[in-house]
């Protein structure tokens, strides 16, 4: 158990001896000895954790991470702090000023992720890909000469129009699937998408601190407040090839019903996944993420040390040990 999700509310995580207890009214719901545990996530502020516990983790090096109870947004993640890393950071800071390297960063992300995209809609054997291949096609040709990193975002939003238009035109009957919409998800596709990402972000942004790179210096994703850009970026190449072909996977095989997902009173225009659904797609994702994925040299490597080893690959390129980043492109 890699990663270990508590979502329950009114529940207790604590430490007894070498072991992480969840407890709730006083049962144990799960037991896990700490050295099977690599990060854990807390959704909900329902979910308790004990100060012996969160500093044994912490001086473990296991970050935990704090979600709302729906999974659907990153609240903070607690870790032992970056300041042996400074100067790496501060040489991510350099770049980041670096128009020309910045560009460079953002275009070899975007141009993976549009790739992956391409191939899964290829995969499906859904009518209506051949128009979208052939935008997503021509937002990849355009990237090669992109002068700007507005102009890469627009190719991305070109090509991304092209994908889900594809999801739009199978699932829009059924599923009332329109298109990629968050903030809230207003339908069970994007309900799926939404918390899946989220699921992905944790993973990224603790590939992206154990390497010592900060999270919120990236390129592709503008740099706000309070928003992980570097981590938001990396994760885009691993969008597709994770979360969205396991939400396929999932409506392909009928395994998500309709009464899996809720409508909170106080939202009625979102839709979130019930705590049943979000166990399902936890389950799947785990699944993907300790599942073997080829490297280019031929070698097999779970996919979660894949996104360590990208975020190693942006560090290299920070440092000048590289000469410029590759998106992990395995579809």
């Amino acid at each position: 158990m890699p990663t270990l999700y508590v979502q329950e509310q009114g529940t207790t995580v604590r430490k007894q001896d070498e072991q992480v207890l969840v407890t709730k009214a006083g049962k144990t719901l799960q037991e896990v000895p700490l050295n099977r545990i690599e990060q854990v996530v807390l959704m909900g502020r329902g979910v308790q954790m004990s100060t012996a516990l969160l500093v044994e983790l912490i001086g473990r090096g296991i970050p935990v991470m704090l979600t709302n109870s729906k999974g659907s947004r990153h609240y903070a993640t607690l870790t032992d702090g970056p300041s042996r890393f400074g100067a790496l950071r501060l040489q991510q800071m350099q770049r980041v000023n670096d128009p020309i390297w910045s560009l460079g960063l953002a275009r070899a992300l975007v141009t993976a992720k549009l790739v992956s995209q391409r191939a899964l809609l290829a995969s499906t054997g859904w009518s209506a890909i051949t128009a979208s291949i052939t935008q997503i096609n021509a937002a990849l040709s355009s990237l090669a000469s992109a002068d700007s990193i507005d102009a890469v975002r627009g190719y991305e939003g070109a090509a991304a129009a092209a994908y889900f238009g594809a999801w739009r035109v199978t699932f829009q009957h059924g599923w009332g699937f329109q298109g990629r919409a968050f903030y809230p998800p207003p339908d069970p596709i994007n309900a799926m998408l939404s918390f899946g990402y989220t699921l992905l972000l944790h993973d990224v942004l603790n590939a992206v601190q154990f390497t010592g790179l900060d999270p919120y210096f990236g390129t592709f994703h503008v740099i706000e407040a309070g928003r992980p850009s570097l981590a938001l970026d990396l994760m885009e190449e691993f969008r597709p090839i994770v979360v969205d072909q396991i939400v396929l996977d999932l409506l392909r095989a009928d395994a998500v019903r309709m009464t899996q997902f809720e409508r909170p009173p106080q939202r009625p225009d979102a839709v979130y996944l019930d705590a049943g659904g979000r166990a399902l797609l936890v389950e799947r994702y785990e699944a993907v993420m300790q599942s073997p994925a080829r490297l280019p040299t031929g070698e097999f490597t779970p996919l979660r040390r894949v996104v360590l080893l990208q975020a190693q690959a942006v560090a290299r390129v920070v440092r000048g040990e590289q000469e410029g980043y590759g998106g992990y492109t395995p579809l």
